[in-house]
């Protein structure tokens, strides 16, 4: 009897773990140009392309959450870094880059680096962040997670966690300067 009952339980597990939704993919890459020690502020730039002003809202305290964590202060005039987010709805064709871990470059600045590009099939359900220098406009950062849709009950707070996986992928402080 005591077999049969570990037989269902096994089953139940199973037939639930079918059910969940797939696994996040999380990802980022960055730019050599950027200039990741002399960071030290941000803000955002307007939400774009996402159906409700409430999914902005929690996405960017998520956003500002995590660079807070980080040192970051948000600056209304003359920022270091602006942010932009997206939700892309569809699946998405996406080139990546592998590179050398963040961290490492940021202390060795490796003018040899190079990048190994990595084409990406993102599901439907796509949050991408960007952290953009103010000063050229141009991406230092992007980290990115796929499939953040596939659970149809998401409510407040649903993206503070898919946010730090995200940021998980970005461990640097905001500089220390006086």
């Amino acid at each position: 009897m005591k077999h049969f009952i570990g037989v269902l339980v096994l089953l139940a597990v199973v037939s639930l773990a079918g059910c969940m939704p797939g696994k996040l993919f999380v990802e980022h890459d960055y730019s050599y140009e950027g200039h990741f020690k002399n960071y030290e502020s941000f803000n955002f730039l307007e939400c774009e392309y996402i159906d409700s002003t409430l999914l902005c809202s929690d996405i960017q305290e998520a956003i500002r959450h995590q660079m807070e964590a980080r040192g970051y202060k948000v600056a209304n005039r003359a920022p270091n870094l602006l942010i932009s987010y997206n939700i892309f709805r569809n699946d998405l064709r996406f080139r990546g880059y592998q590179q050398p871990v963040i961290k490492d470059w940021v202390v060795s600045e490796d003018g040899d680096a190079t990048y190994k590009r990595i084409d990406y099939n993102l599901d439907e359900g796509t949050l991408m962040i960007s952290l953009i220098d103010a000063d050229t406009y141009q991406v230092i950062w992007k980290g990115y997670a796929s499939r953040v849709t596939r659970n149809p009950n998401f409510k407040n707070n649903y993206f503070k966690g898919i946010v730090r996986s995200i940021f998980d992928q970005y461990p640097l402080l905001a500089s220390a300067r006086k």
